[in-house]
């Protein structure tokens, strides 16, 4: 009963709209880099490379069991809400207004950028290619009318999570981390393939090195680390360590503590995993 709740939770959620936290953006149409002039074309379903897609089409689908629940709520949550734990602060629009600027800026410019790769090669999605119900079948006609790739959801978080790593260096591996599996979750839903995340990791990477030597995202970055600093201080904790027992405590979502007979999805050292 417990997990049949917390299903029901997640898929009720508000669907990722990361367009809702923009901000304006800190490039041009014209000092935006293209990723048609230099992304891999996706995979022909022909071509070797394709095989490398399907084998993890299928360890996604074998891994529902183990991490569905997780992948419905990396398919739900705002971006803010799937960073806060490996930032180690509360991320929100009321708590932290100038690091979601920030943010919310860069993810502007690469969605710009994502779309025009994405309209361009009209990808179908993976649960579309062999006619089956992906993690969350509700939601199958209204994902079925997007492309694939590259990956929104790697694309948004991997420049989210870079964008954080300028905010907070010392807390980079936890951050890049939970971008990972945050993108590896869109494989187990069947939405995107390997390709599309890993695609979505390169185009964010990409539009990254054009927007952090901007004027505009510098002045921006001061802000957001003051507010971080500030934030930090104010709650006892130094940015740059980590006690022991931190490292190895576990916490449920809410942010009370879990132990190790828990079940469900429960944070460590910033990362979430699924105890069943």
């Amino acid at each position: 009963m417990k997990r049949l709740l917390l299903l029901f939770v997640a898929i009720t959620m508000t669907t990722l709209m990361v367009s809702a936290q923009y901000a304006d953006p800190f490039l041009t149409d014209e000092t935006r880099p293209d990723g048609i002039q230099w992304l891999p074309k996706p995979p022909s379903e022909l071509s070797g490379e394709f095989y490398n897609d399907y084998f993890y089409y299928t360890w996604g689908k074998s891994m529902r069991e183990k991490m569905g629940e997780h992948a419905i709520w990396d398919e739900a949550a705002e971006l803010y809400q799937v960073y806060s734990d490996s930032i180690g602060i509360e991320l929100s629009p009321e708590n932290t207004p100038e690091i979601i600027k920030l943010a919310s800026g860069s993810v502007s410019d690469v969605s710009a950028a994502k779309n025009k790769v994405s309209d361009f090669y009209q990808r179908r999605r993976p649960f579309v290619t062999f006619g089956e119900p992906s993690l969350i079948p509700e939601k199958d006609e209204e994902v079925s009318q997007s492309y694939s790739f590259p990956s929104g959801h790697a694309t948004y978080g991997w420049m989210y999570a870079l964008v954080l790593c300028t905010v907070a260096p010392e807390r980079t591996e936890a951050i890049l981390e939970q971008a990972r599996q945050f993108a590896l979750s869109r494989v187990i839903c069947g939405h995107h393939w390997k390709s599309d995340v890993d695609a979505g990791f390169m185009l964010s990477a990409g539009v990254f090195t054009n927007v952090v030597v901007t004027e505009a995202y510098q002045q921006q970055l001061q802000k957001a680390r003051s507010e971080y600093k500030r934030i930090r201080e104010s709650t006892g904790i130094e940015a740059h360590k980590q006690s022991s027992q931190e490292r190895t405590s576990l916490y449920h979502l809410d942010g009370s503590p879990a132990t190790e007979s828990s079940h469900g999805i429960v944070v460590r050292q910033g990362s979430k995993s699924l105890k069943l």
